[in-house]
């Protein structure tokens, strides 16, 4: 990626490629300043709130910003961008996605799909007589969590702090843990079906005797001070509503401990929903036909992430069974209707029935 002068919330990435023997590369991607809006480039093409600029037949500047507010701040690693020759390319869209071919490399973006993830972009070149396909954001995006669902804390992007299991009432397999230090922060992309009001319902525990605040932004603005009461205890879960005003189509919704926050709480989940939808249960998927880890489906009552034994695959087992209430759900698409068989691995240490 491109590295800006200037570090906050646009994110532009450079894709590459090095010598004929190399493959599709994109220099991690950073978070840019906020600029006015860009001066009329033949090099650039925009998509909605994407923006393509090529620099040479194997180099091509990403960008993607949710107000359509690009940056044309100057960069580390495409010094003098501006006088760059524009090299010839040819721009269509085929079943949805937008295609940029130069000649010696293929760029392909779905249009409307949102900010840039391993699935919605993906670049084609040669390298000698091999194609290679590469995906240049793989590992440098925001976690998705669709509308209306519930979606674990630990599953979503988390910085500068992780996960825990030391605490018992958790869905899933751990919650997110602490928010103790400065620059902490839960984040995720959620596309709402039209542009409303909403609201985020958050499953958090404070078992301080104060509340705790966080700080809560849409797209890297519209930020406010959100109080989180205490709950009673840190095995004492409450899920507390905080209104959201979204436009159409993919926001990043981020929860942080800025300079002005308290923090030191915890987060098990959370949803986006409509005004006055009751909060959502939690459910997973297991892929029909694959093996699925039961730690990672929808634990209740007393049934938790566990590593105490060997011979596990996965993270862990799910560890309980100990009482009425405690149970394992997920949901599968069969793929026909008949008749099934499920199979369980398990371990019993116990002589007798059970």
């Amino acid at each position: 990626m491109a590295h800006p002068r200037h570090a906050r919330r646009r994110r532009a990435a450079l894709l590459a490629l090095a010598t004929a023997a190399s493959a599709a590369a994109a220099v991690a991607p950073s978070t840019v300043a906020e600029a006015a809006p860009p001066a009329a480039s033949r090099s650039a093409v925009v998509s909605g709130s994407a923006r393509f600029e090529v620099l040479s037949p194997t180099l091509v500047r990403t960008e993607y910003a949710g107000d359509a507010k690009f940056v044309d701040a100057a960069t580390f690693n495409a010094i003098g961008r501006d006088t760059f020759r524009s090299p010839a390319f040819t721009t269509t869209t085929q079943d949805g996605w937008l295609v940029l071919d130069t000649g010696a490399l293929t760029l392909r973006y779905k249009v409307d799909s949102g900010a840039f993830t391993d699935q919605n972009l993906v670049v084609r070149l040669k390298a000698g007589p091999q194609q290679v396909e590469g995906h240049p954001w793989s590992g440098h995006t925001t976690a998705v969590c669709g509308f209306g669902v519930l979606c674990e804390g630990e599953d979503l992007t988390l910085q500068g702090f992780g996960t825990a299991t030391d605490h018992t009432g958790f869905t899933g397999t751990g919650f997110a843990a602490g928010f103790e230090g400065q620059g902490n922060s839960l984040s995720f992309q959620v596309t709402p079906p039209a542009a409303g009001n909403y609201v985020l319902d958050l499953r958090y525990a404070n078992g301080l005797s104060t509340a705790r605040t966080l700080t809560l932004s849409v797209d890297g603005s519209s930020a406010r001070q959100v109080p989180l009461p205490p709950t009673g205890g840190w095995d004492s879960w409450s899920v507390l509503p905080f209104d959201l005003q979204l436009a159409a189509g993919p926001h990043t919704v981020t929860l942080a401990h800025t300079a002005a926050d308290t923090g030191q709480l915890n987060v098990d989940s959370l949803a986006v929903l409509p005004t006055g939808a009751s909060y959502p249960e939690p459910v997973s998927l297991c892929t029909f036909g694959a093996l699925c880890e039961a730690e990672s489906l929808g634990l209740h009552g007393r049934m938790h992430l566990a590593t105490d034994h060997a011979g596990y695959t996965g993270k862990g087992f799910a560890a309980g069974f100990e009482g009425v209430g405690d149970d394992i759900t997920f949901s599968v698409d069969a793929a026909a209707a008949g008749d099934y068989q499920l199979t369980a691995r398990y371990a019993r240490g116990f002589s007798g029935r059970r």
